[in-house]
């Protein structure tokens, strides 16, 4: 009786120890993840990945590590290893909706819109009715989609979706904002540039698209105005236009 009693104290300390192994390796996973992710936030790309790698090299397969990699690989414009990435990720776990939404953003790049569609709707019919942030991104990402397609309609309806969604994400009146442009409605293109400035002011692209707004409208001060202040923000496009629109027409007034 004595030595059952000994054996059953043993094996549950030996279960506790193992629990709390596994325990410390999820929470060092987390953390090498989380500093991935500050990496990445601080635009040092190359070492993010690398930090993703040390957590898969801990655990093969780990989701959070797998759609860190995959966004820092779209921000080095490394589609193709991108599209390896996530797509041996997609057989593992195919009913992960960021994952497949991930997906549609890279087969985008890889200038494959309709697999990238099939993504996005499947990450649709995956996501969960109150994750916001993850819907907004969907609608945003089909809303490129389609504008590569050139189905106009069917972008401006799905920004509008992200847009119903959150209306704080600068990134939506940058995509909508380039449509309008390019359908010369220059005033609502305005509007939306705009707005990025108000949610993100030292977004360079969105200042330097507000003077070309400007420009077209025939606005001219006000387009110097908007590429002295992107070019101050290191979009050499807008310091282009200083030299070439702005600079030479003053020297010869």
């Amino acid at each position: 009786m004595q030595k059952n009693r000994i054996k059953y104290v043993f094996l549950n300390l030996v279960v506790l120890l193992l629990s709390s192994t596994v325990l410390f390796s999820q929470n060092e996973l987390d953390s090498i993840v989380a500093l991935g992710d500050d990496l990445a936030s601080l635009e040092d790309y190359r070492e993010a990945n690398k930090t993703y790698d040390q957590a898969l090299d801990k655990r093969e397969g780990y989701l959070p590590a797998i759609l860190g990699k995959i966004d820092v690989l779209l921000m080095m414009d490394r589609y193709s290893r991108a599209d390896k990435v996530g797509g041996n990720a997609i057989e593992k776990h195919p009913q992960n909706a960021t994952l497949q939404m991930y997906m549609g953003k890279v087969l985008i790049e890889r200038s494959h819109f309709e697999d990238a569609l099939g993504h996005l709707d499947m990450a649709l019919s995956l996501a969960d009715e109150t994750d916001s942030l993850l819907l907004n991104k969907v609608y945003v990402t089909r809303g490129a989609a389609y504008q590569k397609l050139g189905n106009n309609q069917k972008a401006m309806e799905n920004y509008s979706k992200a847009l119903s969604i959150n209306k704080k994400n600068p990134n939506v009146y940058i995509y909508r904002g380039n449509l309008y442009y390019k359908q010369q409605s220059y005033s609502q293109a305005l509007s939306d540039f705009q707005m990025v400035l108000e949610l993100d002011p030292n977004n360079h692209v969105a200042q330097y698209n507000v003077g070309m707004c400007f420009f077209k409208q025939g606005e001219k001060r006000n387009a110097c105005d908007a590429f002295h202040k992107a070019c101050e923000l290191g979009n050499t496009n807008a310091c282009k236009m200083v030299i070439s629109k702005c600079l030479r027409s003053s020297e010869t007034q």
